[in-house]
């Protein structure tokens, strides 16, 4: 676990100085960085210390670390170190897309969620928004198929849950980028902003990395398309350590 922190605490310094460059000097939209500072360090402290906590849970609390021992043998594990990354992501992304989705249909599942929406100056931190109990849910598929199925090494783990850290920079960061043809098969700020937007819109866009699920499964919205829309479907409680938590 310690070489895979180390190099995900790499790819998230990379990032980081990135999105705060392309912010500075070519933001998309309008948004006050000041508001809400406070909270978003805040939550950005959560989402390190909580996300790391949960995985060691899940693979010693919850035994997932003798599953991933015992299933050394799955064809899955001899593939190349490259082609098992790229696997991952895409399965985790089907995964997470499906969390996400119960996340908008479930009474219950939303409260794990709306802590997420209640940004309305979506910017890079900003988009660190997320309950100790989303991290959990997100956790379970990423561990499931990082270590049990796919086998990866602590290096190759690394750069897998590094990429996870890219890509919810990535789309939370205030830009605006024409990626021509390639937007029709990956995501960008601007495709995730509308998941961000009210008028019902938090139910679209729900992938993170690819949007072909939302294509296949009926929850696609194109951005050029929208229109003019708000940001900030949930307000702030008065109780934000239960939405912080999640409950």
């Amino acid at each position: 676990m310690e070489k895979t922190t180390l190099y995900q605490a790499v790819e998230f310094a990379i990032v980081i100085f990135i999105a705060e460059f392309l912010e500075r000097s070519r933001p998309g939209h309008s948004v006050d960085r000041r508001r809400d500072l406070p909270l978003n360090l805040l939550a950005l402290s959560v989402v390190i210390f909580a996300g790391e906590a949960w995985k060691s849970v899940l693979l010693k609390g919850f035994g997932l670390n003798r599953l991933a021992g015992s299933a050394q043998a799955w064809p899955a594990a001899a593939l190349p170190g490259p082609v098992k990354i790229v696997i991952g992501t895409i399965l985790a992304d089907f995964a997470l897309y499906w969390v996400h989705r119960l996340m908008h249909a479930n009474r219950l599942a939303w409260r794990t969620h709306v802590f997420h929406h209640t940004i309305e100056h979506l910017w890079w931190l900003s988009g660190s928004r997320t309950s100790v109990t989303h991290l959990f849910l997100f956790a379970v598929p990423q561990v499931l198929i990082v270590y049990v199925l796919l086998q990866l090494s602590p290096v190759e783990a690394g750069i897998a849950f590094g990429l996870g850290i890219v890509v919810n920079v990535w789309i939370h960061t205030n830009i605006t980028v024409d990626i021509g043809p390639l937007k029709w098969l990956f995501i960008t700020p601007d495709y995730h902003r509308v998941h961000h937007g009210t008028r019902g819109l938090s139910r679209k866009n729900l992938a993170f990395v690819l949007t072909v699920w939302d294509r296949m499964f009926g929850t696609y919205a194109d951005p050029e398309k929208v229109g003019e829309f708000q940001l900030g479907f949930a307000p702030l409680r008065r109780n934000l350590v239960r939405m912080i938590i999640g409950v």
